[in-house]
């Protein structure tokens, strides 16, 4: 049997090559389609070695800055995660106990941080966290749980992000109640009435 010259069957080859770079190609799409939109702007920032405009970390330097200057640090804090950016708000100055109202004195200062995010409202998503501590709520109350409570309160500081211009389909409400704890590297060293007060929290999440 004669054997088939090897040009022949050089486009075998060239067939093979370009399924396997399709193959890889499709795999990277998978790969980034499942990659947050602050973990890809992570990635842009280690590869160019420079920040992306109007990138979750450069709106968390512009709320930073806010908090210096107006003195929030107790009040608000700030972290950027694989998940989005982090805006968590003290319950225990912005509500009183066991209550959904924001306090009257705390309005102003609230609404004016969350309106630093309206620019970027139809650029990202929101989602608002309520979060409680392990105690139980006070048995007669309002709410008949920590799920309620941190669900009310969730959704009110959805309301205030709706108020200041962020579109309403482009924010969700979650309640974790006392699901969620932090990291106990974040409370270590803390009271545990300092520890409760820092886990009773309203955390809003762009992402």
């Amino acid at each position: 049997m004669r054997r088939r010259p090897a040009t022949e069957e050089s486009w075998l080859l060239s067939y093979a090559d370009l399924i396997t770079n399709l193959l890889l190609f499709f795999v990277v799409l998978l790969t980034a389609a499942n990659l947050s939109k602050g973990r890809m702007q992570q990635i842009a920032k280690s590869l160019s070695g420079a920040e992306m405009p109007a990138s979750l970390e450069s709106i968390r330097k512009e709320i930073d800055e806010r908090i210096t200057e107006q003195q929030l640090k107790d009040l608000i804090s700030t972290n950027v995660t694989n998940d989005g950016l982090e805006i968590s708000l003290n319950s225990g100055l912005v509500f009183d106990s066991g209550k959904a109202n924001i306090r009257p004195e705390m309005e102003s200062i609230v609404s004016s941080m969350l309106k630093t995010l309206e620019p970027y409202g139809k650029r990202y998503s929101f989602a608002v966290e309520g979060h409680t501590d392990a105690n139980p709520v006070i048995a007669g109350g309002v709410f008949q749980s920590n799920w309620d409570l941190a669900a009310m309160r969730a959704i009110v500081v959805r309301e205030r992000l709706e108020i200041v211009g962020i579109p309403r389909e482009r924010i969700r409400v979650e309640g974790y109640a006392d699901t969620r704890p932090l990291p106990a590297a974040e409370l270590d060293g803390l009271s545990v009435d300092q520890k409760n007060a820092r886990l009773r929290r309203v955390v809003v999440r762009i992402y």
